[in-house]
């Protein structure tokens, strides 16, 4: 199967329902890494040589072979430019060893929380499945006693990829070109100035050596430019399962809101919405103050339990007063709500002004 019909193929399964076992990502709050996995490297290296050939780490590379003999490899994120990667956005895999119950490759993976994760070998298509939740196989699958043929690379996932950056390189073209010492690309890499002229570059994680990245840590950073104020850059990162947005301020300091945000027209608040219920979300959307060059929450709406609400961006009618729709994530029907600000703060009122 090439690389073009494996992206079809998740699509297929994750509308089909297994969204529930697959989907992971970034979360405020996770199971934390205990000092076993903390100072993991020796282990590590132990069920490494007892893995028979079929994992390999290099550095801060770590790569498994596939059942079709292609070999998939999850980078770690530790450096990110000139500086060492906030805590969002760094990154990092270590291999536990083999998991006959569910017949794949046990991992830690650490992306702003630790959690531990399968990675499945079959003749399917290799997902990362959470250990807690999978479904175990009626016999145990045993590790294999050596590796695969190798394969060569699908020359699909470099029509995909170069395709993917063709169609990025005209959106994003304009904003980079309107702020040439702020914004850079370099192929998978954007690059960010921030204080002391240093940079913050973000990388991709969409090819994982000879195959797609598993849909739960696919990634890509598109820059969007400037708040208002000229005080923060803003980034639109895409996963495979979710949409957020990016500020990074001038000291290189990073804030993950739900979506892009949309900035009131005197500059001073920043508005972001959960548009999706995709990916877990603890707010369905939030209110980010933005004084002094350093963004502050000042008022959201929290996710509850059993409540599919989410939200949509419309405009502003001024700098306090903003136009959204609201209702139930597979609904069609969304009802006009305003965001408002007065001498009480924020709040939002049904209806809208205009409407």
């Amino acid at each position: 199967m090439n690389n073009k019909s494996r992206l079809i193929a998740i699509g297929l399964a994750l509308a089909a329902g297994l969204v529930a076992a697959l989907v992971w990502w970034r979360q405020p709050a996770g199971e934390p890494a205990s000092p076993a996995i903390a100072d993991s490297n020796a282990a590590e290296n132990d069920v490494v040589a007892a893995s028979h050939g079929l994992v390999r780490r290099e550095g801060g590379k770590l790569s498994l072979y596939q059942k079709s003999g292609e070999v998939l490899t999850l980078s770690d994120h530790q450096q990110c430019g000139d500086v060492a990667c906030p805590k969002d956005l760094a990154a990092s895999y270590r291999y536990l060893g083999w998991d006959d119950k569910i017949g794949g490759y046990r991992l830690h993976l650490a992306m702003g929380a630790g959690q531990t994760m399968v990675l499945t070998y079959g003749d399917d298509e290799p997902v990362l499945i959470d250990a807690r939740h999978a479904a175990e196989a009626k016999e145990p699958l045993p590790m294999p006693a050596a590796p695969p043929q190798s394969a060569n690379t699908d020359d699909s996932l470099a029509e995909w990829l170069a395709d993917l950056y063709a169609d990025r390189d005209q959106s994003e073209k304009a904003a980079i070109a309107a702020h040439p010492d702020q914004a850079g690309r370099d192929g998978g890499a954007l690059s960010l100035t921030i204080g002391d002229k240093k940079h913050l570059v973000l990388q991709d994680d969409l090819q994982c050596g000879q195959l797609a990245c598993p849909p739960q840590i696919s990634r890509s950073y598109d820059y969007v430019g400037e708040s208002p104020d000229g005080l923060f850059h803003v980034v639109h990162e895409e996963g495979n399962e979710s949409e957020e947005g990016i500020l990074v301020d001038h000291q290189g300091g990073v804030l993950v809101t739900l979506s892009v945000p949309s900035f009131s027209p005197d500059g001073k608040f920043a508005v972001a919405v959960l548009s999706d219920l995709e990916a877990a979300a603890p707010r369905r959307l939030e209110v980010w103050g933005l004084a002094g060059g350093k963004a502050n929450l000042v008022f959201s709406v929290p996710a509850r339990e059993d409540d599919d609400t989410v939200f949509e961006l419309v405009e502003w009618a001024d700098s306090t007063h903003l136009r959204l729709r609201r209702g139930g994530w597979d609904s069609d029907q969304r009802s006009a709500v305003m965001l408002v600000r007065d001498t009480s703060g924020w709040h939002i009122e049904e209806g809208g002004v205009g409407n």
